[in-house]
């Protein structure tokens, strides 16, 4: 397949620039070129998505066209505007922040979207990635990915990483305690490997998919995780949720049960997708920071 990546620069743009590589396709990444990828075999255009002239400067007839980097509504409906039918099947990056929270319901595709604004960055990336939803429903062949909370190698969002600098400095973490806080975790690679069958497959023609493990982690099993993936046995330091905001402890996942949502990754399952198992990922994703620093 040619495949054409918009974005693809960070993170899971360059773990699906490979997954794709090394499954025989062909890649063309159009970006601003901040970061050049600078991998053999991949054509790199440099380009503002905004921009219409540079849009249309991007040639050829792709069987895929995949989006990591559409957030605000306009975003899609402009590159269809440029390039028509040669985007091929448009995959779709979006979150699964995108549905209505505080329901108490177990999440899946069909769930309603939220409308409310809860101001900020991240207020205005669920409105917008919502609004993009709406969007691709015009677009025939086209899939959407909803990922959850992504980890592994690479990442640049203060999550793991957080703790692997509390390890790797201190020999110790930090953890909320009480919490009855519940949250979901996918493997970059996972989500890699969810795009490459959204490209490749005629049964995703048309349908959205959640793209997370239904397994639900709390931050004690979080921990449990983390020593077997980093092999080593830290101190475990205890805090109050009242204590974490006091002092601007950066905990990166939902310490309350009223912040905790719940989504169901079953239909992707169904389809023989298989996800890593947290330890693994978790290991992957030390080792590569540790070799990293």
């Amino acid at each position: 397949m040619d495949i054409l990546v918009l974005g693809g620069s960070y993170f899971l743009g360059p773990k699906f620039i490979k997954t794709a590589l090394d499954a025989g396709h062909t890649v063309t990444v159009f970006n601003r070129g901040s970061r050049p990828l600078n991998v053999p075999g991949v054509r790199e255009i440099r380009g503002d998505r905004s921009a219409d002239a540079d849009l249309r400067r991007i040639d050829g007839k792709y069987d895929a066209t995949v989006d990591l980097c559409a957030y605000v509504s306009g975003d899609i409906k402009r590159v269809k505007d440029a390039l028509g039918d040669r985007t091929g099947r448009y995959v779709f990056i979006s979150t699964v922040d995108v549905y209505e929270r505080g329901t108490g319901k177990l999440l899946d595709e069909s769930a309603g979207f939220e409308t409310r604004d809860f101001g900020g960055e991240a207020g205005a990336y669920i409105l917008g990635k919502a609004a993009l939803e709406k969007e691709i429903a015009s677009v025939e062949d086209r899939c959407v990915l909803r990922p959850s909370i992504i980890y592994g190698p690479g990442n640049y969002a203060p999550r793991e990483n957080i703790y692997f600098k509390w390890i790797s400095a201190a020999g110790q973490i930090l953890e909320p305690s009480p919490s009855d806080g519940c949250f979901q975790m996918v493997c970059v690679s996972d989500v890699a490997r969810a795009i490459l069958k959204a490209c490749e497959e005629e049964s995703f023609r048309g349908r959205a998919f959640n793209v997370t493990s239904n397994e639900m982690l709390t931050y004690e099993l979080f921990t449990q995780a983390l020593k077997k993936a980093c092999g080593t046995d830290f101190e475990v330091i205890r805090i109050t949720p009242e204590e974490a905001i006091a002092g601007q402890v950066p905990f990166p996942y939902p310490i309350s049960s009223a912040e905790s949502e719940k989504y169901d990754g079953s239909a992707l399952a169904g389809c023989g997708f298989e996800y890593t198992e947290i330890t693994e990922g978790l290991k992957e994703a030390w080792e590569f920071y540790v070799h990293s620093r």
